[in-house]
């Protein structure tokens, strides 16, 4: 009987220790992605593309698109409303898209990103618009970068669709970030924080 009590108490000790292991292992990831996120404390950016053309036959006018974007920056992630147009013709079509940008690779001061987008085209049809892109970007001052961009955008309604590639560059104005993926002037509490090698 005394044993049996010893190995109960021993399998209830075991247990209480590793639940309380695992309570305080998923808080400490809630409150990373808490800090990770948060929208308050996260700076803010803006980002450019003065200039992207499409491949395929045509005239320059219907071939060249630009946007602008501004949004917040979380670490690794750019999150961020972008406002452009698909052509340069007269009657050129507006589009707005959600735009979230991440940070892939870097060494020293370049970095190669990835984003992914979805908003709509203010055509007649207003029609969906998706993006994928690639950019290799340099961060070429304190706060201001500069890169190639290219991807697609997928264009779609009830009565076409059309994919296009483009090639173009951009600029962004915002915090770098450290080889870490932290925020470069942006630390625990507002502390600014230093580092040798940054991008983006």
């Amino acid at each position: 009987m005394r044993h049996f009590c010893l190995r109960n108490s021993l399998y209830i000790f075991l247990f209480l220790t590793l639940s309380t292991r695992y309570l305080r292992a998923q808080q400490s990831v809630k409150d990373s992605v808490k800090a990770t996120f948060n929208f308050k404390q996260a700076p803010w950016y803006a980002r450019s593309v003065p200039f992207a053309i499409y491949t395929g036959a045509g005239k320059t006018s219907d071939r060249v698109a630009q946007n602008i974007e501004i949004g917040k920056t979380f670490h690794v992630i750019d999150i961020g409303v972008a406002f452009g147009r698909n052509t340069l013709r007269p009657d050129t079509t507006l589009f707005l898209e959600g735009r979230v940008t991440m940070n892939v690779a870097n060494y020293g001061i370049f970095a190669n990103e990835m984003a992914l987008g979805a908003g709509k085209l203010f055509d007649s049809k207003g029609s969906l618009m998706l993006e994928l892109s690639y950019n290799i970007f340099a961060q070429l001052s304190p706060k201001l970068g500069f890169g190639f961009t290219t991807g697609y955008y997928d264009f779609s309604n009830d009565s076409f669709d059309s994919s296009k590639t483009f090639y173009g560059f951009i600029l962004r104005y915002g915090l770098p970030r450290n080889d870490s993926g932290g925020i470069v002037g942006l630390g625990r509490g507002g502390r600014r924080i230093r580092a040798r090698h940054v991008h983006r």
